[in-house]
């Protein structure tokens, strides 16, 4: 018997682990490491978008452009003696 984590994990849902025998508690265990594994590769994967986001817009020179603008900005906001 093989385990599917897209179907199976609906028998332990209304479960307590209290009723639960050796086999149903090491699948449950199974189960909640799947989960924890799955999540943790969500947010890499999101940590790994922003951080080539970032890199995209530091290589094609937009944030030294920001600066020099607020640079020159802030230049022609101050009082001129």
């Amino acid at each position: 018997m093989r385990f599917n984590p897209l179907t199976d994990h609906e028998r332990y849902l209304d479960k307590d682990p209290k009723d639960m025998s050796l086999s149903e508690l090491r699948m449950l265990l199974k189960i909640k490491r799947m989960d924890l594994q799955l999540g943790w590769n969500e947010f890499e994967g999101k940590i790994k978008f922003w951080q080539r986001v970032v890199r995209s817009v530091r290589e094609s020179g937009m944030v030294d452009q920001v600066k020099e603008g607020f640079q020159s900005y802030l230049q022609n906001k101050s009082p001129k003696e």
